[in-house]
């Protein structure tokens, strides 16, 4: 396929918002977006000659092309990174992190672990001590090792429950 002014525009529209799109995720930081789009573009262009109009339109193939081949730029990416130098992240200024997860992600979860620990606090030792071995074991397993009986433990999850529904996080119990 011969690339022309207009499908030389259009790959590159969809290069550039598939990478805006992978750069919101976390996946690409701001400072590579157009290594990483151009890896992209050369890649489109390698693969052009497998084009083939009977199969369907020009917009297809490269919305194809691109999407994979983004992928695999990616990956080859983070597979150097992995056999690469280890550098301080404290003296770059980051945050350490999975690349995949956004920055609000990891606050949400920061703040979804700290308002757990809050309410664990709030639990007496006994009540702790329950949810401890509840992480672990199924109920009957716990009862067992607490030598209590099955019974007398869910009546404690049912008060642990209720301070955690009071709190807003009954979904974490």
């Amino acid at each position: 396929m011969e690339m022309d002014r207009i499908t030389i525009e259009f790959a590159w529209k969809v290069i550039n918002s598939e990478v805006a799109r992978y750069r919101q995720r976390g996946c690409i930081r701001r400072t590579h977006e157009e290594d990483v789009a151009s890896a992209v573009m050369v890649q489109l262009v390698e693969a052009c000659n497998q084009y083939d109009p009977s199969r369907g339109p020009v917009e297809a193939f490269i919305n194809q092309v691109v999407s994979t081949r983004l992928v695999s730029v990616l990956r080859e990416r983070r597979s150097r990174k992995r056999g690469g130098r280890s550098r301080s992240l404290g003296a770059l200024g980051e945050e350490p992190g999975d690349p995949a997860w956004s920055h609000d992600r990891w606050r949400r979860l920061i703040d979804l672990r700290v308002d757990l620990e809050s309410v664990r606090r709030r639990l007496c030792p006994k009540q702790r001590a329950i949810c401890d071995q509840l992480m672990r074991d199924l109920v009957a397993h716990a009862a067992k090792e607490m030598g209590v009986p099955r019974r007398t433990l869910r009546d404690g999850v049912v008060k642990i429950r209720r301070i955690f529904r009071d709190a807003g996080l009954e979904e974490y119990f």
